[in-house]
């Protein structure tokens, strides 16, 4: 499992190359909604794995 410094250091990342393809002339929404859609499926799998591990016991 990634710790949270490999994920922040991921999402940084992730951002910077949105940022980079904005300035080459990438669509702005889509974009920002790919980076979006990714962050919510991110912690929407976060947030289930912790109620499941709750609701185990």
């Amino acid at each position: 499992m990634p710790t949270p410094d490999d994920t922040a250091d991921a999402h940084r990342k992730r951002a910077e190359e949105v940022v980079q393809a904005l300035a080459a002339g990438a669509n702005l929404g889509e974009e920002t909604l790919k980076l979006s859609n990714e962050f919510t499926d991110a912690w929407t799998s976060r947030i289930a794995a912790k109620l499941k591990r709750i609701f185990r016991r």
